[in-house]
């Protein structure tokens, strides 16, 4: 006699399944910047997190309702190679596929289906090796001051100022401020040219503008320029920095199905400048 109280998923602790994998594999694609990476998933939804050093941290976040399904059971964290999953979401090129993800307990693989809407008979498995890893760096402590400086920004309009910045750029100077120039991004290049493009908080890219201070800090340009691949994919972007120059650039993607996947960078000042 079957057991009544037996789960459909047997004794698998996570199932996610997503219809269509297009932006999923964008977002991961955005975040690929080092080898390994921890996924976390919980009641909450699923988190995937890739850490440079102390200087850059990039986290993918899906909520349960962003899956067709989503099964839980209590909280789980592992480490898993970045270019493999990546691999594992390519295997059929650019053709449209539905994802998913399985996995049982900690030391078990993760398992990865796909299933190609333009070939029915077809499916691939891949058994993605996970291991132990340190929790990632929980820099959104830090920003959670009520004095925040909070712009929202249009994705495509923000990508499109930074595609026109100076390439060889060394550094990136970011300037918030409740007065003008409001948004100011200055490049300071290999001979200390200096590029700078100013963004009135009544520009049509503006979504939102509060700035209750004038905060200005420098970054390295190679880690704002990892956020580019998010950011030509996100439909709008919320900047936010402290009073020390914390920057948080939280981009939203919109999925093939309306759903919203979110990748969220934190980045670490070189300096702060009076």
């Amino acid at each position: 006699m079957a057991d009544e109280d037996a789960s459909p998923y047997g004794d698998y602790k996570f199932v996610a399944r997503v219809d269509h994998i297009k932006t999923f594999n964008q977002a991961i694609k955005s975040i690929c910047f080092n080898d390994y990476g921890m996924l976390q998933v919980s009641e909450d939804g699923l988190r995937i997190t890739v850490e440079q050093g102390k200087s850059i941290q990039a986290t993918l976040f899906m909520a349960p309702g962003a899956f067709r399904e989503f099964y839980i059971q209590d909280f789980h964290s592992f480490g898993l190679k970045m270019n493999v999953l990546s691999e594992c979401l390519n295997l059929f090129g650019p053709a449209d596929c539905s994802l998913r993800m399985m996995y049982r307990d900690q030391g078990d693989p993760l398992k990865i289906i796909l299933y190609p809407y333009d070939d029915e008979d077809v499916s691939t498995e891949c058994a993605i090796k996970t291991m132990d890893c340190d929790d990632p760096v929980d820099y959104d402590m830090n920003l959670k001051d009520a004095d925040l400086n909070v712009i929202f920004v249009r994705g495509p309009n923000l990508s499109k100022v930074f595609n026109e910045l100076e390439k060889s750029a060394e550094e990136f100077e970011f300037v918030t401020s409740p007065n003008r120039p409001h948004f100011k991004i200055t490049t300071v290049g290999i001979m200390q040219a200096v590029f700078s493009v100013e963004v009135a908080k009544t520009s049509p890219m503006m979504m939102m503008f509060n700035c209750k201070q004038t905060v200005v800090a420098r970054y390295k340009s190679q880690q704002i320029r990892m956020t580019n691949k998010a950011m030509q994919s996100a439909t709008k972007v919320a900047i936010k920095t402290n009073a020390v120059g914390l920057l948080e650039l939280h981009m939203v993607m919109q999925g093939e199905g309306h759903e919203e996947i979110f990748v969220q960078f934190f980045i670490i000042p070189l300096l702060h400048t009076d």
